[in-house]
């Protein structure tokens, strides 16, 4: 049992389930679906701050980026709605009669995902569960369904895990102002005890009716209320051993570390468990205004996760489904494609761990992955090595080395040349993995 003591908490941790998981599905619904708008100004983290909030390309942002008058979202709010259409109104249009939790749930698992992430409550502060602690909530307004509930359902049905995303710290219905920087994240946000009580208790509330195996905590916590948090987090483990938290509850306690796009993306191998997340497009709700230029290509999908995945951490990508429950046909062909080269490469990513680097690359120029099972390394090719013969930089295998592509047993001829290891490849069109079956493991 887990005592509320931040000594007794910091005890816990990361269950093996998701070192092992490796890759997870991240979903932003909600009333912001509806517009399903964003300037597509770029990634965070390559956008200058005084640029991001005023062309904020996160559609999820569309109420913030609508109080910051003559920004390119109030623009297209007001030409297409008119200046006063309120927000909150385009919960009169949200209609999911086209969502079917269980087909979506069929494709995540089809993608290679072995959990899933939905957003309860974004920083619009409207609740996709029956909430008892608000009306502002998804059974008495809009589409009049538990969302959670259902998606809860189909998901570990097909045999996923399930977390829950809250934005902690934001809440615009509580607040006015628009976030125009930074900083003004830890001043335009709810201070209050009213307010800090009714997170805790919608938390409290979802742990109770989900039991979910991930809290993903966003933007902070109310500093009234993070004393609380070993309260909270020492129920949660003791329901559910092996649930984790994330790290931005901004408290002395965390399971594991956040990146986004290109903040806190670690150069190395961190030392800590993390977890990448990032839409396929620029936004991770919906935007109507990105198109194949502006989403990820199937072989940029796969480098990222396998460079995620040998620097110790997961990868949680975005769906962003339209406001009428169906997912985007580009998404929705990305998640299949990286489910079909996951079939083939599972092995070289899922209950792997790091090797002693994460990278590294051939002579011609071409960057590799390294990751590790057991006694065996995987190298994994960022890229299509031309056939015939490859020679990796600064890999050094012991006499007795089994070198096969991934998925055969058919050994391949290999020669160590100083500190550099040549391989003799059949003929192939496109990228693959070397198994490297060695006792003990390679020099370097």
């Amino acid at each position: 049992m887990y005592e509320p003591t931040w000594e007794s908490i910091s005890e816990h941790k990361v269950p093996k389930w998701y070192d092992d998981a490796k890759f997870g599905i991240f979903i932003h619904w909600g009333i912001y679906s509806v517009p399903g708008w964003a300037p597509t100004t770029g990634e965070l983290g390559e956008v200058p701050e005084e640029v991001w909030f005023v062309q904020n390309p996160y559609a999820e942002w569309y109420l913030n980026s609508l109080r910051i008058k003559e920004s390119p979202t109030w623009k297209h709010h007001v030409e297409t709605y008119g200046k006063d259409f309120d927000y909150y109104s385009f919960l009169n249009m949200w209609n999911i009669d086209r969502w079917d939790p269980e087909e979506w749930a069929e494709l995540f698992k089809k993608a290679g995902a072995k959990y899933v992430i939905p957003t309860t409550k974004h920083h619009e502060g409207f609740c996709l569960w029956p909430s008892e602690y608000t009306d502002f909530c998804v059974t008495k307004r809009g589409p009049n369904r538990d969302i959670i509930g259902e998606l809860e359902k189909a998901v570990r049905n097909v045999g996923l895990k399930f977390g829950v995303y809250y934005s902690g710290a934001l809440d615009w219905r509580f607040t006015k102002e628009p976030i125009r920087r930074s900083k003004d994240l830890k001043i335009i946000c709810p201070h209050t005890y009213y307010y800090t009580d009714y997170a805790y208790n919608q938390f409290m509330e979802l742990i109770d009716k989900y039991n979910p195996d991930i809290l993903w905590n966003d933007i902070g916590w109310p500093d009234k209320g993070k004393e609380d948090l070993k309260y909270l987090f020492s129920y949660f483990y003791n329901k559910n051993p092996d649930g984790l938290v994330n790290d931005r509850w901004e408290v002395l306690h965390w399971d594991f570390m956040t990146a986004e796009y290109k903040q806190n993306y670690p150069g190395e191998i961190s030392p800590h468990k993390w977890e990448f997340c990032r839409g396929l497009g620029f936004s991770f709700g919906y935007n109507q205004n990105e198109g194949p230029e502006h989403v990820l290509s199937i072989e940029k999908l796969v480098y990222m996760l396998v460079d995620v995945v040998s620097r110790n951490g997961n990868f949680l990508l975005n769906v962003g489904p339209k406001a009428d429950g169906t997912i985007p046909e580009l998404q929705r062909e990305r998640l299949l494609q990286l489910g079909k080269w996951l079939e083939k490469n599972g092995e070289a990513i899922y209950g792997t761990r790091p090797w002693i680097r994460a990278a590294g690359k051939t002579t011609d120029g071409m960057e590799i992955r390294f990751t590790k099972k057991d006694e065996n390394l995987f190298v994994i090719f960022l890229g299509v090595p031309r056939s015939g013969k490859v020679t990796i930089e600064s890999l050094k295998v012991k006499e007795g080395t089994k070198i096969c592509l991934l998925g055969s047993n058919t050994p391949l001829d290999y020669k160590q040349e100083g500190e550099n290891l040549t391989v003799i490849l059949p003929e192939h069109e496109e990228s693959i993995t070397l198994i490297l079956k060695m006792n003990p493991t390679p020099e370097n």
